[in-house]
């Protein structure tokens, strides 16, 4: 018992540390190109180094920070026109990749595309954070546009990925994310192409939409 509170302890210690981080980052109080030092973030938050690394394996997988040898974590954060460009653009591109999979998607990608649906309907709040999720996440979006035959979309959409930031950012708004996951599979297995494409953008849109006033918010308690 003892063992499984200390990691609970671990993981919460994690988790804040993490969440400082990411807000100094989102926030301008750390900025483009600015060295994130572990010791002195250690000693602010008054932690060990070890959530300090951990963390930091989280924001350079969430993109907010990069690994440079011989200079360690560099901060690149992402701004409001990053948001616009890549949300916006992401809602093009996936509407009409699923759109045009449609047509291609068999009866078992439609019984995958459930099976990760409710899988994520399951998850605890949370869970949402987590890996697991945004694995689910991506696996949901990768299955609807599959049958795209048009490759270059297919790459396109592939390059932009899906903001691992997002699910961490907008926990409040996850029943929200859900039954929009269950509208676009319903416009799936209802075979309208155009119901769909409208479907997966209203998604990524809206996502989009979210993201820039959870960050104007944080602007606003700077």
């Amino acid at each position: 018992m003892d063992k499984v509170n200390s990691n609970k302890d671990k993981s919460t210690i994690v988790q804040n540390v993490t969440k400082n981080l990411r807000k100094a980052i989102l926030n301008g109080t750390l900025k483009k190109g600015d060295r994130l030092i572990q010791e002195e973030w250690a000693d602010r938050l008054k932690v060990s180094r070890m959530p300090i690394r951990e963390a930091l394996t989280q924001l350079q997988m969430e993109g907010l920070v990069e690994m440079v040898p011989h200079k360690g974590a560099i901060v690149t954060p992402i701004t409001r026109e990053d948001i616009e460009e890549i949300y916006h653009t992401r809602s093009l591109l996936e509407g009409l990749a699923a759109e045009k999979s449609l047509p291609f998607l068999t009866g078992e990608d439609k019984e995958i595309l459930k099976g990760i649906l409710l899988e994520m309907e399951k998850l605890q709040l949370t869970d949402v954070t987590n890996e697991h999720y945004i694995h689910l996440n991506a696996a949901f979006h990768e299955t609807l546009r599959k049958g795209c035959p048009w490759p270059r979309v297919q790459k396109m959409v592939e390059t932009l990925g899906i903001s691992p930031i997002a699910p961490n950012l907008l926990i409040d708004y996850y029943p929200q994310t859900q039954k929009e996951h269950r509208m676009i599979y319903e416009a799936a297995l209802r075979g309208d192409p155009a119901e769909l494409r409208a479907a997966v953008e209203y998604h990524i849109l809206r996502t989009k939409n979210n993201l820039i006033a959870y960050m104007e918010l944080l602007n606003t308690k700077k």
